[in-house]
């Protein structure tokens, strides 16, 4: 069914300062001088993650009932994906910058979020937990469930992924490098009957993977 006059209230409320944020990025110059980055960003992801739980957590935290019936083999082949996402990466890296590839900006800004003292654990709830809620509630949720009642759920998931390559893109081989994980995520959105919950725990499962990761380096290099 069409979203009602009330649920498009929400989903401006919501959607339309995501959107700000996802077109100019984070306005620090309203922000003191003497706040940093992470705290900044905290601080905006917060306010969005709680909008997000507000208006859309009667829709998000029941969706989780479609794993009642296999569970083991739904997690699994989150697994299955998160693996084969890798594998495309690597060879999309390895075509785009050959065998010396440099980290890409916005990956080398969450590094540097992370370990930004006491903020960076509360930084790394958002990267693994908060974060990929509120993007799939966004991304999937609205611009592909919501918006599929009005053109072909094909046109709008298409649009959907494109959107969510190039937000995290600093230069042009960064869309590259992130369709593949915009493509399964809205492939598992839409496969698994539009599921929210579904694709949020494929979404948590690559950022969670990726910040254990980003720890495990970091303790190699010491140790090195």
């Amino acid at each position: 069914s069409r979203p009602t006059r009330a649920e498009w209230v929400r989903i401006a409320i919501f959607g339309i300062p995501y959107a700000v944020f996802f077109l100019v990025g984070v306005p620090t110059w309203i922000f003191p001088a003497s706040w940093s980055l992470t705290a900044i960003n905290i601080g905006l992801d917060t306010i969005l993650l709680i909008m997000a739980l507000a208006f859309f957590g009667r829709e998000f935290f029941p969706a989780f009932t479609y794993l009642r019936t296999r569970p083991v083999r739904k997690i699994a082949i989150l697994f299955g994906l998160w693996f084969l996402v890798t594998a495309i990466q690597a060879a999309s890296r390895i075509a785009l910058y050959g065998h010396n590839q440099p980290i890409a900006e916005n990956q080398q800004a969450v590094i540097n979020a992370i370990f930004d003292g006491g903020t960076g654990l509360v930084f790394c709830f958002f990267v693994a937990i908060g974060v990929p809620m509120v993007e799939e509630i966004f991304y999937r949720h609205i611009l592909i469930g919501k918006l599929s009642t009005y053109a072909p759920t094909w046109l709008v998931a298409s649009i959907s992924a494109a959107l969510f390559a190039y937000m995290h893109c600093h230069q042009w081989q960064d869309f590259f490098t992130y369709l593949p994980l915009s493509i399964v995520l809205t492939l598992v959105y839409v496969m698994s009957g539009k599921n929210v919950a579904y694709s949020w725990l494929f979404h948590a499962l690559n950022n969670t993977i990726m910040v254990i990761l980003m720890f495990a380096m970091q303790g190699v290099l010491q140790n090195a």
